[in-house]
């Protein structure tokens, strides 16, 4: 008999530009590169989520836009689906409060860096659509 599936975590990430360059932070725990965002806590809907998460990780306010794409991963040791969202910095510099750096990289140069597997699918989605 096997396992019910586990629902999906519900995660977000938000695309920022700046000069054709688009905002990527380096994860502490394992070093790679994402777009920043995080986990949907309950009864919060996505985009105060991603607000919110922004706020926290970046120290930083954003009007979140259009969703972009949706990455559904799923792999034995976890599902999750990951909301993007275009955003529009209102106020504040995005600062690494939560992760070791940020960079502003082109949609190319995204594709060069070491990513997360779901940021990756999305930064080849950028890449084509600039």
């Amino acid at each position: 008999m096997t396992a019910p599936a586990r629902p999906p975590l519900q995660v977000t990430c938000g695309v920022l530009r700046r000069d054709g360059r688009v905002l990527v932070a380096r994860r502490a725990d394992n070093r790679r590169w994402e777009l920043p965002g995080g986990k949907q806590q309950p009864g919060e809907d996505l985009a105060a989520c991603l607000a919110r998460e922004l706020r926290e990780e970046l120290g930083v306010e954003v009007q979140v836009l259009e969703r972009l794409a949706v990455v559904r991963q799923r792999a034995p040791e976890k599902n999750l689906d990951l909301h993007c969202y275009s955003c529009r910095l209102i106020s504040g510099e995005p600062q690494a409060l939560e992760h070791l750096e940020l960079a502003w990289v082109s949609p190319d140069q995204m594709l060069g860096l070491d990513l997360c597997p779901a940021d990756r699918q999305l930064a080849q989605r950028l890449s084509e659509t600039r």
